[in-house]
């Protein structure tokens, strides 16, 4: 009965081309569902993608997961949008398979990213994406709005929105590193970069004490750049901390910060104002982004103790 009541469902659904758009039933699915003209639609209702089970959009079609919808594509689950496809997210969707997105993908609401995804056509991000997989790029890749997570981009990227590295939208902790093997413009908007400690993570970058960026790449910057501290961190002087590597060319800074600039940073726990810290676009081999603080200057009594001392040192006789 089961079998027989799936196989109406696909059926169903691939019938939408004549039928008008259709409502994916709330349902674990696990057959194959494709996409055509006018397309098939999810809204306020749970769908789940399971292991082995495809949804196909084909050209011409549109799957829209529709506000209040949630649209899950299991680990094993595949979701294709063809060419001349159109995949609109207006709801929350999961991608903990593999997505693959050859047409027009607009993401208008929330997507949680933790498998797979390949984009050689339009990735248009206007919402809230949390990455914590990897986004492999051939085609367009923008983010607007709100990028997060401590996963990997492959292929060029532009973002014009807020980029906060961690594992999840709490930024005032899981200091993370993004990875970008590519190159990144960074269009405006803003960068949230957390500094819980000096120590980069030496190679493991799950390890990190603050958040850093590692492009492979040329980089463009622009936008502004906020810091605060996490875990009650507490600045001190002779500090530094390498916020972004680049592999290939460095171009543009952040909005207000000049070579040298002192940069504000913002302690959550209140705790008393630190060291003064400051920004240097020549860090690293040359061309990396690097936070710093001077290092501790002797007080005026310590350098009279030290030159008091040096005068009672025994003195050679001249011969």
């Amino acid at each position: 009965m089961r079998r027989i009541t799936l196989f109406l469902f696909a059926a169903l659904l691939c019938f939408s081309s004549s039928a008008g758009a259709q409502q994916l039933e709330s349902t674990t699915y696990s057959g194959s569902v494709t996409v055509s003209t006018p397309g098939i639609y999810n809204e306020y209702s749970p769908y789940s993608n399971q292991s082995g089970a495809t949804i196909e959009i084909i050209s011409g079609g549109t799957l829209t997961n529709k506000y209040g919808g949630s649209l899950d594509n299991k680990v094993g689950g595949t979701l294709n949008n063809h060419t001349g496809g159109t995949l609109i997210n207006d709801g929350d969707l999961y991608n903990g398979g593999t997505l693959n997105n050859a047409g027009v993908f607009y993401n208008n609401d929330y997507m949680e990213q933790t498998g797979t995804l390949h984009n050689s056509g339009t990735m248009i991000s206007n919402a809230s994406l949390a990455n914590m997989g990897t986004i492999y790029n051939t085609g367009t890749l923008k983010t607007y709005v709100y990028y997060a997570g401590n996963g990997a981009v492959v292929g060029d990227w532009s973002d014009f929105g807020e980029l906060i590295p961690g594992d999840g939208w709490q930024v005032y902790e899981n200091s993370a590193v993004v990875t970008i093997d590519g190159n990144f413009y960074k269009q405006g908007g803003k960068m949230q970069i957390g500094l819980g400690g000096e120590f980069d993570g030496g190679g493991d970058k799950s390890l990190t004490e603050f958040d850093w960026l590692d492009a492979t790449g040329n980089v463009e910057l622009a936008g502004v750049l906020n810091v605060f501290l996490v875990d009650s961190f507490e600045m001190l002087a002779g500090m530094s901390f390498e916020i972004l590597r680049v592999g290939g060319d460095l171009t543009g800074q952040y909005v207000g910060l000049d070579e040298g600039a002192m940069v504000d940073y913002y302690d959550p726990d209140g705790g008393d104002a630190g060291p003064e810290l400051y920004i240097t676009y020549a860090g690293g081999d040359g061309n990396d982004v690097t936070l710093y603080t001077l290092a501790a200057v002797p007080e005026p009594a310590a350098i009279l103790l030290a030159l008091f001392g040096l005068a009672l040192l025994p003195r050679r006789r001249r011969r």
